[in-house]
């Protein structure tokens, strides 16, 4: 496999599907995303002291010194690579597959203190966040041909805790044409927090 394959082409919608050569990101790459992820949620249920805030800042502005000078076009960046654990991403909490099929998949997923709404629940804002990405893997998969999301329907039917273990599923119902109709549900036991139902257009060649 050449470099150029490896690190996928510019204008490929498919460059996050790649698999990353071993020697990009190094292997503390999962471990810094989780690091990242467990500073959203301390920082957001913290009341921390004006010179810790300061330190901080310090810090920050500092890393942010740093990585403006390894900046990379998208189709070379490792965040969002498929074959990362959490896709590295820190947007939207991890989801841990347990069963996958060409048509579906399952798995659990845990909100940490950063997507506190208010009194324990999950923001609203972050649930169609996580049906999109969820919905958007089903259509992706199976071999399918990259699509992108047309329309995301969202029902709540539940308060969505934080810091507690859910399930979610999604399948995909039904295919015309270009078209990719998939549906998806989340649940806190046996409690329906919320189902989703998307539609995922197939891109034309020379789309992305």
């Amino acid at each position: 496999m050449t470099d150029t394959l490896d690190r996928g082409v510019a204008g490929d919608p498919n460059w996050n599907l790649v698999p990353l050569p071993a020697d990009r990101g190094g292997p503390d790459l999962p471990r810094l995303a989780e690091a990242v992820r467990e500073f959203h949620d301390l920082m957001t249920g913290a009341d921390a002291p004006p010179e810790l805030v300061k330190e901080m800042l310090r810090q920050v502005e500092l890393f942010n010194t740093e990585l403006r000078g390894h900046q990379v076009p998208e189709h070379e960046q490792i965040v969002g690579r498929i074959d990362v654990p959490g896709r590295a991403q820190t947007l939207i909490p991890v989801l841990h597959i347990d069963s996958k099929e060409p048509d579906s998949l399952g798995g659990r997923v845990r909100f940490g203190r950063y997507y506190l709404g208010r009194n324990g629940a999950v923001y609203g804002g972050a649930i169609p966040l996580l049906f999109d990405s969820l919905l958007g893997r089903v259509s992706n998969g199976g071999g399918r041909n990259p699509a992108r999301t047309a329309y995301l329907h969202v029902d709540y039917r539940s308060v969505t805790p934080i810091d507690a273990d859910l399930r979610f599923e999604a399948h995909l119902v039904r295919e015309e044409g270009r078209k990719r109709f998939i549906k998806g549900s989340l649940h806190h036991g046996d409690t329906l927090c919320a189902e989703a139902e998307g539609l995922f257009i197939t891109l034309r060649a020379g789309q992305r």
